[in-house]
């Protein structure tokens, strides 16, 4: 009598805790998917989603994760390549330039990245133009709250110069040909959610 007690209530032990431990890989996998999600690495992350909804058809949040991995995916958004998506997550809190030379907004963006990532991040950048060129053409660009990426997008349009990512570099050509449009005298209009200050209109400020 005492062992078949013992037994039911084994029983009922592994009957309440299984469920629980289900959950809990459940919600592990779910976050492992969000993370991957931010990263803009949206096939993997639709992988991890579909397998918590095998476990739990009923985890509304991994489902609508799931549904915009498929909607980013068929958008075909995301990094074009890892270097250039690691710099789309680096925002730097503000840029501005008034009449600098290229050379030193360059360097200015690789110095803000390797301090905003502390360290993890450094950004090689390899300028095509002369030494006339780097130190010769100016770049007046205000904006706030940017991704790096896009900062740089901004100072290749201003410089008329071509921006190609390769594996470990941001290559900066200005002699590229005469397919890109000719650069103005204002920066672009910044990319929704960024905040455009007043452009100075004396020596180069670095903030």
């Amino acid at each position: 009598m005492k062992t078949i007690a013992i037994l039911l209530l084994t029983s009922l032990t592994l009957l309440l805790t299984a469920p629980l431990s289900a959950q809990r890989n459940a919600q592990t996998v779910y976050n492992e998917g969000v993370a991957l999600f931010n990263e803009e690495k949206y096939d993997e992350a639709l992988v991890l989603f579909e397998q918590v909804l095998q476990a739990n058809p009923g985890f509304v949040y991994a489902r609508n994760y799931a549904a915009r991995c498929k909607t980013a995916m068929a958008r075909n958004l995301g990094p074009k390549n890892d270097l250039e998506g690691r710099l789309s997550r680096i925002i730097i809190p503000e840029i501005a330039f008034a009449e600098a030379p290229i050379g030193d907004a360059l360097d200015y963006l690789a110095s803000r990245a390797q301090e905003l990532t502390k360290g993890e991040t450094v950004v090689n950048f390899i300028y095509k133009g002369t030494a006339e060129q780097r130190g010769g053409t100016s770049i007046t660009l205000s904006l706030r709250n940017v991704p790096l990426s896009e900062a740089i997008k901004y100072v290749g349009e201003l410089s008329r110069s071509k921006v190609n990512y390769e594996p470990h570099a941001v290559v900066i050509d200005p002699n590229h040909g005469p397919e890109t449009a000719p650069a103005t005298n204002a920066a672009p209009a910044p990319a929704p959610g960024f905040t455009a200050p007043t452009v100075p209109t004396s020596k180069s400020t670095f903030p």
